[in-house]
């Protein structure tokens, strides 16, 4: 008796020390929690998407040093070593050939200050490019995360729905034992059950799903982590003071990064049009050389200088075709430029919209679950006493279920949608 006493004392402890093990491995290797602003900083920091657009902006910048080296003088060197002779006379002997030669562009009426300002124009919009995909990145990463939540919260209610559909299972088959239900009722709550369990592997799914889609928008390869509930989430989802159709747009226009760059982009194609009909344009400039050289590499030596003036007498039409090319592009950029500013203004107007509406949905969806959780309540209470049947009780579970997921998707719905008019105004930067 008493060794049997020792073994099981022994497997006790056993088993404690295990458990104790366990668990100080899972704090070990915990799942690290990121908050959202550490998520949009984790983005804004390594996204590919930011990478690309940075190196476009330098790549723009060296071309405006390209343009503005027009204005600079230049300096070249040349040496040629020449050896002639005749099949009578034989070899004469060779002659070298060495020069220095400086020249600087005085004038080409304009052509290359427009060239230096288009490259400008180009740079800016490169620029501008850079904010806007900052803006999208930061929007995607946010979306993404209350995504992420909002699926989080429909698997617990759908872990929450299972447990009451298992319990109603147990009561069913304890009252079935009793001789005080059908093997109807049995059945029905199997069913129930087994909906319950199809609902949970799909939530579980689209959990998996939104956790990828919030690492693609952070552009993120790490270890996984998780998400929680931004600080202050109820004050954020309450009633702010959203902006007018008037002051949103407003906004847009002095601060939206892509609208802006449209501008530039027409300002870019109007100096287009000035540089294809400076094509033609006359071109002054100054040259100075010296040069050395004769039978020896060091010879006789002489110096010129150059004032140069060009341009062209007949180019066969060249220049016209340009200039009615540039023009056509203009043209078509300009339209472009309106259709994206009316697609802005509808942007803001939906925007604006979706974040008044979304108010009065996490309302209504706080009603229903308030509902939904008093009539499960009562049709428990109803098969309890005996009164009420396995499917009232399975389509309350549906409906309290339903509501949860209808209130987790209003509130994170809100917050998408004011994430969403931040970014059709420009962002809060």
């Amino acid at each position: 008796m008493r060794m049997r006493s020792r073994v099981f004392l022994f497997l006790i402890v056993s088993v404690a020390l295990l458990f104790i093990k366990g668990q100080a491995r899972a704090d070990v290797f915990q799942v690290q929690v990121l908050s959202l602003e550490r998520c949009v900083e984790i983005a804004l920091s390594g996204h590919p998407d930011l990478a690309a657009a940075r190196s476009d902006l330098e790549a723009s910048r060296a071309r405006v040093g390209q343009a503005r080296t027009q204005d600079n003088p230049s300096l070249a060197y040349s040496t040629s070593y020449t050896e002639r002779g005749s099949s009578l006379q034989g070899s004469s002997g060779g002659l070298w050939s060495s020069s220095l030669t400086l020249s600087q562009l005085v004038t080409d009426w304009g052509k290359t200050h427009s060239s230096v300002k288009r490259s400008l124009s180009e740079q800016e919009i490169s620029s501008l490019s850079l904010e806007q995909a900052l803006l999208d990145v930061e929007y995607d990463v946010r979306r993404a995360y209350f995504l992420l939540l909002k699926a989080e919260k429909n698997l617990e209610a759908a872990k929450e729905t299972m447990s009451i559909n298992e319990l109603q299972l147990e009561k069913a088959e304890a009252f079935f034992e009793a001789g005080r239900v059908s093997r109807y009722d049995v059945t029905a709550a199997q069913v129930s059950r087994s909906n319950a369990n199809m609902a949970l592997i799909q939530a579980r799914t689209s959990r998996g799903n939104a956790m990828l889609d919030l690492r693609k928008a952070m552009g993120y390869t790490g270890a996984e982590f998780g998400v929680s509930d931004p600080e202050g989430l109820s004050e954020m989802t309450e009633n702010r003071n959203l902006p007018l159709l008037e002051q949103a747009l407003h906004a847009a226009c002095k601060k939206r990064p892509d609208l802006l760059s449209w501008e530039n982009r027409v300002e870019s194609a109007r100096l287009s049009v000035t540089l294809a009909r400076l094509d033609n344009a006359p071109k002054l400039s100054l040259s100075g050389s010296f040069g050395w050289g004769s039978s020896s590499f060091y010879g006789d030596e002489d110096w010129r200088g150059a004032l140069t003036l060009s341009f062209s007498l007949y180019d066969g039409g060249l220049q016209k075709e340009k200039t009615r090319e540039a023009l056509s592009s203009m043209q078509a950029v300009e339209a472009r430029y309106e259709s994206f500013r009316q697609t802005v203004v509808a942007e803001i107007e939906i925007a604006l919209s979706r974040a008044r509406d979304s108010e009065s949905e996490i309302k209504a969806a706080g009603e229903g679950l308030r509902l939904a959780g008093e009539n499960l309540e009562i049709a428990t209470g109803r098969y309890q006493v005996g009164v009420g049947s396995p499917i009232e009780v399975s389509d309350a579970a549906r409906n309290y279920m339903d509501a949860k997921v209808a209130w987790h998707s209003a509130i994170y719905d809100r917050m998408i949608a004011l994430a969403a008019l931040e970014k059709a105004i420009g962002g809060s930067r």
